[in-house]
């Protein structure tokens, strides 16, 4: 199970969020972001220590953490302003 905890506007333009999420009971994974690709998917970022990826995922585990972001952005991207009002 795969929950998203918060979802904030993006660190860079190409990014649709920054969130936190939960999977399972036992793991946390703070400020992932998810981007936009040219094709149409979607990539989940982890950030960078040490100028490295801190986490990488699975395509199977990324694809379900994007679908939960997305499920939570509603379709939106985190700065919009009628995201911001709801």
């Amino acid at each position: 199970m795969i929950e998203i905890l918060e979802v904030r506007p993006p660190w860079r333009p190409a990014d649709a969020c920054v969130f936190d999420a939960q999977i399972g009971p036992n793991l946390r994974l703070y400020n992932l972001a998810l981007r936009r690709l040219p094709n149409g998917h979607h990539r989940v970022l982890a950030p960078n220590a040490a100028g490295k990826h801190s986490a990488s995922f699975a395509p199977p585990l990324a694809n379900e953490i994007a679908k939960a972001a997305l499920a939570k952005l509603g379709g939106q991207r985190a700065d919009d302003a009628d995201l911001a009002a709801a």
